[in-house]
Parts: structure tokens; C-alpha cells; sequence
């Protein structure tokens, strides 16, 4: 991903200076994703996004992956050259054919623009009006009004050229035009065009950026313009400008300009211009495109080399291609001089000052390449630990302790005791050496030493002597050793390094973490579990405010031990990593290679070359990032990312991508996600994913926020709603389908047995009514013959008369019987049974009356209960009855009907001589009424032009 070049000169036997310093930037090109190297523009969209214009397709970039969008996706053509989100968040696409629009993730032409639809769009435009420009290589400029009409302004109108390649509009409301042949102006439909006559200094324009100030910056091919109060002030490259053919101008937070140009970029601080070319890094030198972003980085869109992220100018890296002998860097330590020395694993030890590097290694008469530790005493000595023994370099030959002087090997670290004079040397796998007066004196575990390999030793302002082993710590004082564990509270007993900070407190660093000492002889330990991103730390630095650096297999690790012990924000937020990404040489420290020099910069060796930072030139940005949910997938399968997704009961398996955007850092995004509806709280994770199984059918919401390595929070948490559904067994519609079928069931049983219930009773009552009619009816109309006999033979009269009083008794009971046994019986249910009934009897009372009559029945099939037909025959004969007793009548009308489930009955006679009165005070009348009342009927009599009977009932 990166690329360091250096031009070296030859400045002595065995030294070399840089021409050249590489900086860190980071690049992007196709292998990352990129759809072509060839970049026209960039643009950050509101959601955080980078969209990137190529020679051949368009890019979304969210830190991590590029989305590849071409013309088979929508867009108007596949060679991209202009790029702008409007006010609506709608992202505009220029291309060699026309334009498209991005909005809602889908990709469409632009209703109204046939006209460009063969033209190549150089820029889009909105004004403060919302009316919308486009600037063509070729046919001039496009305005579209809000109406949607489209109008063209060429030179015809006043335009100094047809080629337009950007479009400005300044505080006035006045737009300005920058085309191939000049600078244009529009104000209330006046064209004004200014040229190289004018004070440009080329007539060929690139690029316009407004000023705070009222005016605006012009890139032309012939050096940086700014132009304010009808003035041009002009740049070139005699005043430190890299080159005069500027692409693209984008000014930063604090006032500045970043150039891209065609011999590399140039930044203008409004005094002097600082420039950077290939040799500092860039990828290519011709750089089409520059954007500033929201988290204040500049990227640079090249010609060929795709896209370059500068990581800023606090880190300055050293490798073998900028002059060291190898890139294992195993410790620094300064002169009092000011001069460096750098302690190389295999390549010796390298004196570093500004007019380059010195190497000294076996050939100088260092006691071999393989270096650990280096030691400058107080008489300006420097002492070299190596692999085979000692070497002390004087300034003009060193003087060596080999295996034949020395045969303790391994030298990793070199302390000169503040009483001057003696010296105490650690060695891996050996223990201490005390080194005084010429004379080596061993120390190891049988004489109290932790364990014999040790890797660090310090003296600190007490004048202890300490000790970082494999065995834990040792502290060396009165002649004792004291030793300090795990069960002391060391994370781990293997200590690489040992710090004593400006407060006096010791740090050490082991594998699995650090640790603070305190005076009560305990250990505070920080490990990942605090929130460390690394475990194996080592070597631990303090810079001039206090704030320690740790060295890892990660990067380093910024630790602010104030926030952490605070506890103020999240814990994270005391620990920054910084990696490659952010700009250090390598990501893997190596034991003891940190170092804080004179000036305060912070020196971190590692196993790829050597890292110089600047500490607060580059503050904590406290930009959140901006988060969102990327994409759902449900059993392996995308559903997309829309606010609310179905999922069906037997998909269980959902995976949500999300993505916190935030360039500075992306791979140390940290998350915090829940899903409310599962009893779940909020969850920490590194991942851009969160998997769930098993859901239980309900409504969920799933939310997700993100956190920058700077500890910034994003102010809002995405989120998504999804439901997922119940078996279909548990679902309404199939409760509903299995309610109704064991309804249907119970009704249908019900039913069942209702009918055979029916049909039982209907039975009985036929058998009833046969059995009264056979044998009661039978047994009565016996007795009623008998009477008659016995009234034949020599009887008494008053026993004659008793007789014919039981013979007509029987028969009138008989007469009623046979109605009882009428009503009862199941086979005379229907309407057509009760209208045979009632006309066999009118047939055997009004004909003897002499009194005629008509009936009419519609509906003959209706099943009446037996209640409705004997209360309304009962009715009838009472009505018919009374017709033939008092009404002296001649014509009858019967009527009897179903209507809408309602029987009626309509009986009228023609009576005139009868008193009214009278028969509506009779017991028939009453008895009339009190029978409608046990079928709930409405019973009404009418006593004009003769008398009616009107019953009305439900059925």
C-alpha cells in the first residue's frame, strides 16, 4: 500500500544523508478495489462516504471496500469526471455521456436532460436558488431552472469559452465560470470575461474555490490566482510553488490550500509553500484531484497511481531505503550533542544527525552486528550491548569485551549508576553483570535474581537498581534483591521494560500487559481487559505531558493514565492505537526500542525500520463517525438494507453488516450494538457484523453506534427494524382456520345431535299423537257410542240426560283431541299442513252458515314449530268461530303468508249487524291475545266496515 522512495548521496566512507524525507501516505489503487488508477475527482457526501471519479467507473469508499458502480448500473457513461451532492443529498454524476443521479441507492438518468446526454460533464452546480449549472467540454454551460427548462450560454452569449471546467458562485450571488479561454462572470444576465490581460496569469482554468475573505482561488496552468476586488494576486513557482499546472485547489480548517498539480501537491499556509512529490511518498505526481475531508485528512486523486491519504508530516520514517543498514531497530539513545545512536539487529550501530547516517558495524571494530542496547555514560562513552559482548566506542575505536574477555552473551541493556563509575549490564540467560573498576561481577537467581534472563535495568531517583526478567521484577538495594510476581500483581512475570515516569512512579511492560507500581509494594495492572488493544507490550515511553506510549505487536498504544484512572468518557478513550495506517514504519515493536530524546520527539524501533514522532502536532480529532447499517443478510442470502425486513420462522440466521466511517483509522473502528426486544443490553465488538439464530418470533430493533480511535462516538446509532414471524402454526390466520374448524366440529356434533335429537322428538310425537288418536281418541269415541246405546234402553230421564251430557262431552273432547293431536304431530309441520287444517275447517263451519269465503297461502313449504302452529290455528278458529256466531256475515277473507321470515294472517268478514263492542269484551277476543302472547305475535282487530283479525309473528 505504501511506497517510500529517497535520493541518497554519498557524503563519507560508511555515511549517508537523505536528499529527500518520505513521509507517510497511505494509497489506494486497483489492487485495493479501486475500478481504475486514473482519478478525476472526490467527493464526501453527507453520510460520510468518499465517491471517487475514474477513468472507468465510479467508487464509493467507506475506509475498508470500494463499491464499483458502472454504465450496466445506471450511470450515464463509465468515464466519470465530475462528482456533487446536492442540498437534497442526491449525488450528481458528470460523465463522457451525459448525467446521472444517485439517490436512495439507485442509479437514474436526469428527466429534462437530452440535450447533454452526448456531451461530457466537466461539473454540476446548485445555486443558492436551487437552480442547478453544468459546465461541458464543449457546448458551454447548461442551466436548468427550477421549472425544468434548459437553457445553454455559450460565447455567443459572452462566455470566454465553451470548454467550462468549474463553477463557483460567491457571496454577491454572482456566479463564476472557469473555462479553457478565461474567467467569466454572470450577474443579472451580464456576461464579463477576464484573461491573461486582465492580471491571469494563463487562460487555461482548472479549478475555483471560494475565500472567507470575499474573493476566490483560481488553478490555472500558469500558477495559483486569487482574485478579490477585481484584482488578481498571483503564485507561481518561483515563489515555492512545485509546479505552475494546477488541477485542483481544496482549502482546509485552518485557512490554508492544498494543490494539486502535475509535479506533485503544494500546501500554501498564506506565507510559503511547502511541496511533496513522489519522493516524499505520493504514489504519482500528476494529481487530477484533491478533497479535504471532515476528519481533516487530504486525499490526492492521481494520474495512475489511484488515490494518496498523507498522514501528516509528525511521523518520519527511516528503513534501509532511507539509510539504515537494517530495518531491526533494537534501541536509540542520544548525545549530548544532540546526535543519535540506533542500535540495528545485524547491521550494526548508526550515528544519526541531520547531515545523514554513519554506520559502524565488524569492520569499524564494533564486537559484532548484532546490536541490543547502546549507553552513552557520563564521560561520553558509548557503550554497545550486543549479541557476542561489549563494545565501548570513545569517539575514535572501540574497545571490545568479547566471549574470550566477557563469556556472558547477550547484553540487552546498559545503566551507568548516578554515583559514576559502575555499570550494571542485563544479558539473556546469564543475569547481571556489575562492571566497575575493569572488574565483571555476576549476579543470578542462587544469589537472589528473579530469573537469569533480564532485559531491562534501570536506576531510579532513589538510587534502587531494577530489574525486568522473565521471572518477574527485581529491585537491587543494600546489597539484597527484592522480588515482585504475579502475586504481587503483575499481569505476567515476563517483564520486557521498565519506565520511571517524571513523578517518579515505575511502569513496567510485560507480555501480557503493564503495570504501575505503588509505593505499598502492589502492582496496578492494565491489560486488554482495561481496554489495552495489545497484550504483549514492549517497551513503555513518557512524552513531555506525561502521557505514556506503549510499544506492541499492533503499533503503539497512547495511553492516557489521567482519563483512565478518571474514568471519565469510555475507558477505551484513554488508549489510541497508532499503526501504519496513521503513519509508523511497522506495526511490530520490538523489546526496549522506544525512546523520548532532548526535544521531546519519541523515537519507536521496530522490526521494519525506525519511526521519529512529533507529539502534538497531530491533536485528537473529535469527529464521530458516521455509522451505518451495509446490508442484511437472512439464511445467506442479502434482503438489502431497508428500515424494516420480514423474516419468515424457519430463516433464523441473520447476519447485519454495518460500517462506522472514519478514514483516520478504519480497521480500529470499535462498535457498541443491541437488539431491543431481546433482553439483550449493549455489546462491544471489533467487527463489522452482528449474527444472530434462534430468534424468537416477535418485533425487533436492531441499533449499532461507533467509536473512532480517538474515543469519539458517533452522535447517532443506526439502526433497523425487522420482524420475525411466527411458525405458521402460530400465526392468527391458522388459529383463526383452527378455531373455526373446531368450531365447525363442535357445531357440526352439535348439530348432529340436535337433528337426531329432532328427529327423536318428532318420532315420539308421531308416536304420541298415533297412540291419542288410537287409543284415547278410540276409548272417547266408545264411551260417546255407549251413551248413545244406553239413551235407547228403559232408562230414567234423569239418567238418559246424564248420559247424552257424557256422549257430547266425549265428542267435544274427541273434537279437541284431534287438534292436540294435529299439532303434535311432526308430519303436519309446514305451512301447507296448517293452511289444509284451517281450510278443512272453515270448509265444516261457514258453508252451513251460509257464508262464502276466500283463502289464499303463499310459501306452502315453510316448517313452522309447533307452538306457531297451534297458537295460530287456536287463533283461527277462534276468528272463524266467532265469524259464525255473531258477525252475520256473508263473505270471509283469509290470508295467510310467509313474508321475510314472518308469518301473517289476515282474517276479515263483511259483518254489519253485530255490536262490536261485545265481541271485543268476549273471552274469544281475550283468549285471541293471550295465545299471540305465547308466540310473541303482534295480535290487532280492526272493527270498521265489518271485523279483522291481523296477526303478525316471527317465525
Amino acid at each position: 500500500m505504501k511506497r517510500f522512495i529517497c535520493i541518497l548521496s554519498v557524503v563519507a566512507a560508511g555515511t549517508c544523508a537523505a536528499e529527500s524525507q518520505v513521509l507517510p501516505f497511505r494509497s489506494y489503487s486497483i489492487e485495493n478495489g479501486l475500478s481504475e488508477a486514473v482519478v478525476n475527482d472526490m467527493l464526501q457526501d453527507s453520510d460520510g462516504y468518499i465517491w471517487i471519479a475514474t477513468g472507468y467507473g465510479l467508487n464509493r469508499f467507506d475506509g475498508i471496500k470500494f463499491e464499483n458502480y458502472y454504465q450496466e448500473d445506471g450511470l450515464a457513461g463509465n468515464k466519470i469526471q465530475s462528482l456533487h451532492e446536492d442540498t437534497r443529498g442526491r449525488i450528481w454524476v458528470g460523465t463522457e455521456s451525459g448525467i446521472s443521479i444517485i439517490e436512495d441507492d439507485s442509479i437514474s438518468t436526469v428527466p429534462g436532460m437530452e440535450p447533454l446526454e452526448s456531451t461530457t460533464v466537466l461539473e454540476v452546480f446548485e445555486d443558492e436558488n436551487g437552480d442547478y449549472w453544468f459546465a461541458t467540454d464543449g457546448d458551454g454551460i447548461w442551466h436548468q431552472e427550477e421549472s425544468g427548462n434548459l437553457i445553454q450560454y455559450t460565447t455567443v452569449h459572452g462566455l470566454a469559452g465553451n470548454r467550462v471546467r468549474d463553477i463557483i458562485e460567491d457571496k454577491e450571488g454572482t456566479l463564476w465560470f472557469g473555462t479553457r479561454d478565461g474567467l467569466t462572470s454572470l450577474s443579472g444576465g451580464n456576461f464579463r470575461s477576464y484573461r491573461t490581460r486582465h492580471g491571469l496569469p494563463d487562460d487555461k482554468i482548472r479549478d475555483l474555490e471560494t475565500d472567507p475573505t470575499g474573493g476566490f482561488w483560481i488553478a490555472t496552468r500558469g500558477g495559483l490566482s486569487h482574485f478579490r476586488q477585481g484584482e488578481f494576486t498571483n503564485y507561481t513557482e518561483a515563489d515555492g510553488l512545485v509546479n505552475n499546472r494546477i488541477r485542483s485547489i481544496s482549502p482546509d480548517a485552518k485557512g490554508g490550500l492544498w494543490l494539486g498539480t502535475e509535479e506533485g501537491a503544494s500546501y500554501y499556509n498564506g506565507d510559503s509553500f511547502r511541496n511533496y512529490t513522489i519522493d516524499h511518498g505520493l504514489s504519482n505526481n500528476i494529481i487530477y484531484s484533491t478533497l479535504y475531508d471532515r476528519e481533516e485528512n487530504i486525499w490526492f486523486g492521481t494520474f495512475g497511481g489511484g488515490i494518496n491519504l498523507f498522514l501528516g508530516e509528525q511521523y518520519r520514517n527511516f528503513t534501509i531505503e532511507e539509510g539504515l543498514p537494517n530495518n531491526v531497530i533494537t534501541s536509540i539513545t542520544q548525545e549530548p550533542g544532540g546526535a543519535y545512536w540506533i542500535t540495528t539487529y545485524g547491521g550494526g550501530i548508526v550515528r544519526y544527525t541531520d547531515s545523514g547516517f554513519e554506520i559502524f558495524n565488524q569492520r569499524d571494530g564494533l564486537v559484532d552486528n548484532k546490536a541490543y542496547t547502546s549507553m552513552v555514560d557520563s564521560n561520553g562513552r558509548l557503550f554497545v550491548g550486543t549479541r557476542w559482548g561489549i563494545s565501548i566506542y570513545d569517539g575514535e575505536k572501540f574497545h571490545n569485551f568479547d566471549e574470550t574477555e566477557l563469556p556472558y552473551r547477550k547484553i540487552r541493556s546498559i545503566v551507568e549508576r548516578s554515583r559514576g563509575g559502575e555499570y550494571w549490564m542485563a544479558t539473556y540467560g546469564e543475569g547481571v553483570l556489575r562492571f566497575r573498576e575493569g572488574e565483571f561481577t555476576l549476579y543470578k537467581e542462587e544469589d537472589g535474581l528473579a530469573n537469569n534472563t533480564v532485559l531491562s535495568v534501570i536506576e531510579d531517583r532513589n538510587g534502587q537498581l531494577w530489574f525486568a526478567t522473565y521471572g518477574g521484577v527485581s529491585r537491587y538495594s543494600n546489597g539484597e534483591f527484592t522480588n515482585y510476581s504475579i502475586r504481587d500483581g503483575l499481569p505476567n512475570n515476563g517483564v520486557l521494560d521498565i519506565l520511571e515516569d517524571r513523578a517518579g512512579r515505575l511502569w513496567f511492560a510485560t507480555f501480557e500487559g503493564i503495570a504501575r507500581y505503588n509505593q505499598d509494594g502492589s502492582f496496578e495492572a492494565i491489560t486488554p481487559r482495561d481496554g489495552l488493544p495489545d497484550e504483549v507490550c514492549y517497551f513503555i515511553i513518557e512524552d513531555d505531558k506525561g502521557i505514556k506510549w506503549i510499544g506492541t505487536n499492533k503499533g503503539v498504544v497512547k495511553f492516557d493514565y489521567e482519563q483512565y484512572q478518571s474514568g471519565s468518557g469510555e475507558i477505551s478513550g484513554a488508549f489510541t492505537l497508532i499503526t501504519q495506517d496513521q503513519g509508523i514504519v511497522a506495526n511490530e515493536m520490538n523489546a526496549g526500542a522506544g525512546y523520548t530524546d532532548s526535544s521531546g520527539d519519541l523515537w519507536f524501533g521496530s522490526v521494519g525500520g525506525l519511526t521519529r514522532y512529533t507529539p502534538g502536532t497531530d491533536e485528537p480529532k473529535r469527529v464521530p463517525p458516521r455509522v451505518h447499517i451495509e446490508d442484511v443478510q437472512v439464511s445467506g442470502e442479502s434482503v438489502g438494507k431497508k428500515h424494516t425486513v420480514q423474516i419468515e420462522s424457519d430463516d433464523q440466521n441473520v447476519v447485519i453488516n454495518f460500517i462506522g466511517i472514519s478514514f483516520t483509522a478504519p480497521d480500529q473502528v470499535r462498535y457498541e450494538y443491541r437488539l431491543r426486544g431481546s433482553g439483550e443490553g449493549w455489546q462491544q465488538t471489533n467487527q463489522r457484523f452482528a449474527h444472530y439464530s434462534a430468534l424468537l418470533p416477535g418485533e425487533y430493533t436492531f441499533q449499532v453506534r461507533a467509536q473512532s480511535s480517538d474515543g469519539i462516538w458517533s452522535t447517532q446509532a443506526a439502526s433497523l427494524d425487522f420482524t420475525v414471524q411466527a411458525p405458521f402454526w402460530m400465526r392468527w390466520w391458522f388459529i383463526l382456520l383452527v378455531a373455526a374448524a373446531i368450531g365447525g366440529v363442535i357445531y357440526f356434533i352439535y348439530h348432529y345431535y340436535k337433528v337426531r335429537k329432532m328427529v327423536e322428538m318428532e318420532r315420539m310425537r308421531v308416536r304420541i299423537a298415533s297412540d291419542l288418536h288410537d287409543d284415547v281418541g278410540s276409548s272417547l269415541t266408545e264411551i260417546a257410542l255407549q251413551t248413545d246405546f244406553l239413551q235407547t234402553t228403559d232408562l230414567q230421564d234423569e239418567i238418559k240426560k246424564s248420559l247424552s251430557q257424557i256422549g257430547e262431552q266425549s265428542r267435544k273432547i274427541v273434537s279437541s283431541l284431534d287438534d292436540i293431536v294435529w299439532s303434535i304431530d311432526a308430519r303436519n309441520d309446514t305451512l301447507g299442513d296448517l293452511t289444509d287444517r284451517m281450510q278443512d275447517y272453515v270448509n265444516s263451519v261457514l258453508p252451513g252458515k251460509e257464508i262464502s269465503y276466500r283463502f289464499e297461502a303463499l310459501d306452502m313449504d315453510k316448517k313452522l314449530t309447533v307452538p306457531m302452529k297451534e297458537n295460530i290455528y287456536l287463533i283461527f278458529k277462534e276468528a272463524i268461530n266467532n265469524i259464525a256466531k255473531h258477525a252475520e256475515a256473508t263473505k270471509v277473507e283469509i290470508e295467510l303468508r310467509n313474508k321475510n321470515g314472518s308469518i301473517d294472517m289476515y282474517v276479515h268478514d263483511n259483518g254489519s249487524g253485530i255490536n262490536a263492542e261485545a265481541r271485543k269484551s268476549g273471552h274469544g277476543l281475550r283468549n285471541m291475545k293471550m295465545r299471540a302472547r305465547r308466540i310473541d305475535a303482534n295480535l290487532e282487530f280492526e272493527n270498521e266496515n265489518g271485523f279483522t283479525v291481523y296477526l303478525s309473528g316471527k317465525q
